[in-house]
């Protein structure tokens, strides 16, 4: 039996900000890709033509773009951004993907690190590392609904759950800043309930992970919590239970960036090794690893069909990945792997 083996997964299509690319997002029709960037600016590029075309640019009362965050009806993109007017601030802005001027929503001292948009897209979650705390945003007005306080480190990372119940943080402290004997105590996920009352509150806590947690992202169905962390690893969760389900390891870098396929099959991990790396959720195993980035990779995101993937890097490029090409090749290999093992006297 004769099988192609398809060449080494490679970016098929890229673009450059002159600074770190913090960010990326797919908007819901996968017509348009959006990175932030440290140059201070947020990029939506046209992925249907060969090359990455850009459409606009949006800059908003920031120095640097940390996060952003499209909302789920793909109608608006929200940037959240670090200024210095002689202290540190954090805003985020709003913004028509069709068009217009931005509109501020979010205006605080300290630095604001992460956000992300609840199903309905009627609330906005923004975390403020400086304060240690998340402020839940009405979109339509920009009034603070709540604040969630009591996180154990800086916040790097949000997700709501698909149904809109559950805000999951990732806090926790930088390995360099720790002493060695705390490892075991300073990282954690922290898992808000919304539904309790208009205070929401603290549902469980998930320790596992030695230093802090950087990324977070629930699984489609909701069931399942996959976070990565300064220590390296991968884990995932039983989100019912709060208990550690799989611990995934192969990264030589922070995790910084998680993010499930559509299907919820693939989980996609990028990692300050310069790598992406691709795991069956089901058997825990890795299928892909992606090599192209010549820096710390801080962003990924999939496309709405799954096939293609998109990343971020301190090189300062966004690339588009053939995710479904890069399956496929794996698969190719671990069958002739198979077929020699077979055939082997």
């Amino acid at each position: 039996m004769t099988l192609s083996i398809k060449p080494m997964p490679r970016a098929i299509r890229q673009a450059s900000h002159s600074n770190v690319v913090t960010s990326v997002a797919f908007t819901p029709d996968g017509e348009t890709v959006a990175s932030g960037s440290w140059d201070g600016t947020i990029k939506l590029w046209d992925t249907g033509s060969g090359a990455l075309k850009l459409k606009r640019t949006l800059r908003g009362e920031w120095d640097e773009v940390e996060a952003i965050a499209i909302t789920p009806d793909g109608s608006a993109i929200a940037g959240l951004g670090t200024g210095f007017d002689g202290a540190p601030f954090g805003a985020v802005t709003l913004w028509a993907l069709e068009g217009g001027r931005g509109r501020p929503l979010i205006r605080e001292g300290g630095k604001l690190d992460a956000i992300a948009f609840s199903p309905d897209g009627l609330m906005l979650a923004a975390a403020n590392g400086d304060t240690r705390s998340v402020s839940l945003c009405e979109v339509s007005t920009g009034q603070e609904l709540a604040r969630l306080l009591d996180h154990q480190g800086p916040i790097w990372s949000l997700d709501f759950s698909p149904d809109g119940k559950l805000l999951a943080a990732a806090t926790g402290t930088v390995p360099a800043m720790t002493e060695p004997a705390d490892v075991e105590q300073i990282g954690e996920i922290r898992l808000w309930d919304l539904t309790t009352s208009r205070v929401p509150k603290p549902r469980n806590r998930l320790i596992g992970h030695g230093f802090g947690v950087i990324s977070v992202a629930f699984s489609p169905d909701g069931t399942t919590l996959a976070t990565g962390g300064f220590d390296r690893a991968v884990k995932l969760w039983n989100v019912a239970t709060g208990r550690e389900m799989a611990t995934l390891t192969g990264h030589e870098g922070w995790v910084a960036a998680a993010q499930f396929s559509p299907d919820g099959t693939v989980l996609a991990t990028g990692s300050h090794d310069q790598t992406i790396r691709l795991w069956d959720v089901a058997t825990r195993q890795e299928l892909a690893t992606l090599r192209g980035h010549t820096g710390n990779v801080y962003s990924v995101a999939f496309s709405p069909d799954g096939s293609q993937l998109a990343s971020g890097s301190l090189d300062g490029t966004v690339r588009i990945w053939d995710a479904a090409q890069a399956l496929d090749r794996e698969a190719a290999l671990s069958q002739r792997h198979f077929i020699g093992k077979k055939d082997s006297p």
